[in-house]
């Protein structure tokens, strides 16, 4: 046979599925595409910096595990469709190998168009993505965008490397199977499944825990050790309900008359019934797609829109400095430079928090507080404790308190009162005098990553003895010990003026501090001098949100596609039949409906239950990240559901319709 034959036949098949394999080919370049300009953002010289570029790093390597199980999940619908095609071919007295032949320039053709299509759209768009990110990162430089060669060629590469292995796939496919399972291969599933109950109970059981361990989960960090299995077990539990559960469910809706013996409803549910073992996979992939989509975009929504709160969490005041191993000496330099480089600037201070401490950490168990001199946070009930001079409490809350030997005042950033009238600090018993309902050391709030319980006590001396005792037992190098044996002061004040005026003050407070405080270990921060560095993270994050919550709803958009047109092909002969015994063409759009709107919704629904399910661990991840603002998540996440669901209903228009052009 003629090798031109080979290529007539490639273009005309491309051709004549090209229902199927255009929307194939402009997954595969969108993947290319932005796959090519991670890549640049990663490993170009564009003037990100080296935090921006991991993050974009970890990011293209996601593309790199998602873009091969996408392609290959297609794929799989493609061959499914042509397998009686090409079983007519090979029944006409084409060979198995004139087909891979064909197949193979097929694949040459769709790689072709594919990779240098994405990679030229990548060079096209590649300055507008640059251009975006640099607005997110509020960077003051522009962020340059190349063509680097060495990405081109790993892009190249890795996508060729993609294809090849898909069109040996299709071979072993095609190989494996005589030319009559090949003309009945997208006709398979028609025997009824089996109910599978043991199944059912075991997904039913593993999404019970799923969503028990996000509702219990009490502690940030714990959440982080906790979501991983909590996840895995959603989703094995989502493909246990929707493989054995579905069934289970349409079998249910069988026995019931009223509702199965409608025109309506008879051909949708007996239609689906005998497909679902194949269905079942896809709908969970939708669910699941669904879901990390509105959790990716929700949280990075949030987190990028709450910045000045998360800012504001981190630092309570526009500049703090503090001084480890303090000494009066030192403490009255470092305020009087402060003081300088302020009336040097012409701006004030205001609201003023000036105090020492000492800092322990532990965990509560009754009214016992466990300390731990390595100041590991080892259990979910780990506690930050902060031992501060009756003096210093005083004059900050403008009070006079007073206080016995033994006796102290408590004050927790727990909402829950700690109720009791003693308090041991391992072995140290001390009386509680009074719980604080409000102090100006700190504010409540449940959702801090560590809770913070405050000691007021009656002098240094005591602070100090506790702190020598504690960290005594310590296993950290000699000079982490001295500084936390040692009192530490605490200088934070907010200020007037502009952001631009702030970050300067700030900065020149932390170079005189270096300069003229050299032998002291001491420590400047402030909103404006890291909102940089909130603004890259942050960003970053938003960015990958966006643009990987993009990719997967373009991946969820295209397996709906894809099996929509598949169930349209599969039952284009059952509705031609029920058309010929009586079953007039508005009946058949009622059937259609009824069907399209089984399958389509379910996923969402279930994809909608495992946000709010998760809702309450999210949250307490985001506090690892400052973002305590509840309220504001509960809108991200709201605005985000109903914006997906509109694009989910728009793509639920445009496949019914295909479907019933295909069984019309």
């Amino acid at each position: 046979m003629s090798s031109k034959i080979y290529g007539k036949l490639a273009i005309t098949n491309l051709k004549n599925n090209r229902k199927t394999y255009v929307p194939y080919i402009l997954m595969a370049v969108l993947s290319v595409m932005m796959y090519y300009i991670v890549g640049g953002m990663a490993q170009g010289n564009n003037g990100l910096s080296q935090n921006v570029k991991m993050i974009m790093g970890y990011m293209n390597g996601m593309l790199m595990i998602f873009s091969v199980i996408f392609l290959f999940y297609t794929n799989s619908f493609l061959i499914k469709r042509r397998k009686r095609e090409i079983g007519i071919y090979n029944i006409l007295g084409m060979g198995k190998g004139h087909i891979a032949k064909m197949l193979a320039i097929e694949a040459v053709i769709t790689a072709f168009i594919s990779i240098f299509g994405g990679i030229l759209l990548g060079i096209v768009f590649g300055k507008l993505m640059y251009l975006v990110l640099g607005k997110l990162l509020h960077y003051d430089i522009s962020v340059k965008f190349t063509v680097e060669i060495p990405v081109l060629e790993k892009t190249f590469l890795f996508f060729m490397a993609i294809f090849v292995l898909i069109f040996l796939y299709n071979l072993f496919q095609i190989r494996i199977v005589s030319p009559i399972e090949l003309l009945h291969g997208s006709n398979q599933g028609e025997r009824e499944p089996k109910t599978k109950w043991l199944l059912a109970i075991v997904g039913a059981i593993l999404l019970e825990t799923g969503y028990y361990i996000a509702q219990t989960t009490g502690n940030p960090l714990d959440a982080m050790t906790k979501f991983f299995f909590a996840v895995v077990c959603v989703v094995l539990g989502t493909y246990g309900l929707f493989i054995a559960g579905s069934i289970a469910l349409l079998k249910m809706l069988k026995k019931n008359k009223k509702y199965y013996y409608q025109a309506k409803h008879f051909t949708a549910v007996s239609g689906m019934i005998y497909r679902m073992k194949q269905n079942a996979v896809g709908l969970a992939n939708i669910c699941i797609l669904s879901t990390m989509v509105l959790i990716m975009v929700s949280t990075t929504v949030c987190l990028y829109v709450g910045m000045n709160d998360i800012i504001s969490a981190r630092y309570p005041r526009e500049c703090e400095v503090t001084i480890y191993r303090t000494n009066a000496q030192t403490e009255e330099k470092v305020h009087t430079i402060i003081e300088k480089i302020i009336r040097k600037n012409n701006t004030k201070a205001e609201n003023e928090r000036i105090y020492h401490l000492g800092e322990l950490t532990g965990y509560l168990d009754g009214n016992e507080m466990i300390l731990d001199p390595d100041n590991y946070y080892s259990d979910k009930t780990s506690s930050s404790v902060v031992l501060i001079p009756l003096a210093d409490y005083n004059r900050l809350e403008e009070k006079n308190e007073t206080l016995n030997d033994g006796e102290v005042l408590l004050f927790s950033t727990q909402t829950k009162s700690y109720g009791q009238n003693e308090i041991y600090l391992d072995d140290r018993k001390f009386n509680v005098k009074k719980e604080l309902d409000k102090s100006q050391l700190d504010e409540k709030n449940n959702d801090k990553n560590i809770p913070i319980t405050y000691m007021i006590m009656k002098d240094e001396e005591q602070i100090l003895n506790i702190l020598k005792q504690t960290y005594e037992k310590s296993t950290q190098n000699d000079e982490t010990k001295a500084n936390l044996m040692a009192m530490t002061y605490y200088e934070a004040f907010d200020m007037k003026g502009s952001s631009e005026l702030k970050k300067n003050v700030e900065q020149q407070i932390r170079t005189a501090l270096s300069e003229q405080v050299p032998e002291t270990f001491c420590s400047c921060s402030g909103r404006q001098i890291n909102k940089d560095s909130f603004y890259e993270l942050y960003g970053s994050l938003f960015f990958m949100g966006m643009y990987l919550g993009f990719m997967f709803l373009m991946v969820t958009v295209l397996i709906i596609y894809y099996k929509q047109i598949s169930e349209g092909y599969d039952d284009k002969d059952r509705y031609k039949i029920m058309q010929q015994v009586g079953m007039d063409k508005q009946e058949v759009k009622k059937s259609i409906r009824s069907q399209v709107l089984m399958i389509f919704f379910l996923p969402l629904i279930m994809a909608i239950i495992h946000v709010a399910a998760a809702f309450k661990v999210i949250t307490k991840l985001l506090a690892i990240f400052s973002m305590t603002n509840i309220t504001l998540f509960i809108e991200c996440t709201i605005a985000t559901i109903i914006v997906f669901a509109v694009i989910y209903c728009i793509v639920f228009m445009v496949t019914e319709r295909e479907y019933y052009r295909i069984v019309k």
